[in-house]
């Protein structure tokens, strides 16, 4: 079980550290720039602001993994008496975040009327959904290569880097020959979410979104999994 005084410190500490304010104050500080106009599409401003919670969640996860030195990370494993704990605590701070600054894309543009029409229950349900999912990709993303501790601080946040620009750009990799579409697969599969944001005048949800909607779950179910085990196999 999740230590409630474990995650408390997490949170306590990733405060204190500061290192938070970088990614949280350039994402508040988008979300007002992006929204200085009003009568913005609804679908295609949140698409973007998925994309921007992907980046940001990355560097959030990255910055909650590195509070730790190997010393200190040693002596809370051993405290918790479960690696797992110690993982899980770490990823519900990110989450906390990940709904706070979700929340802050989701409602600004809302309480503030900035969209060109109403938004109907289909299109807030797909937002909501393209927004947890892209938060979830991104502390994906951040935790795995903390985790697999690359031989430098520098390899570790520009393998991030590729994989998100990759997985963003994968849309048009794959037009440039079928055959890189298995190359591209172990890649989070984002822009499966971000096609389905058309800003249609009659907003409806397809047999197409279901089927991305199952293959993005089984992907995030899978990879998490994953970045357990070489958890705990490092560890």
């Amino acid at each position: 079980m999740i230590r409630l005084g474990y995650i408390q410190y997490q949170l306590k500490s990733y405060i204190r550290s500061w290192t938070f304010i970088p990614p949280v104050t350039l994402f508040g500080a988008w979300i007002i720039i992006f929204y200085t106009y009003s009568g913005v599409p609804i679908m295609s401003s949140y698409a973007v602001t998925c994309i921007s919670l992907y980046l940001v969640m990355t560097w959030v996860a990255m910055t909650v993994f590195s509070l730790d030195d190997e010393t200190e990370k040693n002596l809370l494993i051993v405290q918790l008496s479960s690696k797992f704990v110690y993982l899980y605590g770490k990823w519900v701070v990110c989450f906390l975040f990940a709904f706070m600054m979700g929340m802050v894309a989701i409602l600004y543009p809302l309480l503030f009327s900035i969209f060109n029409e109403q938004i109907q229950m289909t299109q807030m349900s797909v937002v909501i959904y393209g927004h947890v999912v892209s938060a979830l990709f991104g502390i994906l993303v951040g935790s795995f290569f903390s985790i697999i501790k690359l031989k430098s601080k520098r390899f570790t946040w520009l393998s991030a880097m590729f994989v998100i620009a990759v997985s963003l750009a994968a849309e048009g990799i794959v037009e440039k020959g079928a055959i890189l579409q298995w190359i591209i697969l172990p890649f989070p599969p984002v822009i499966q979410i971000i096609t389905h944001f058309t800003d249609d005048a009659l907003y409806r949800v397809g047999t197409d979104f279901w089927l991305d909607a199952i293959w993005t779950i089984v992907y995030l179910l899978l990879a998490f999994v994953l970045t357990i085990r070489v958890f705990l196999k490092k560890e």
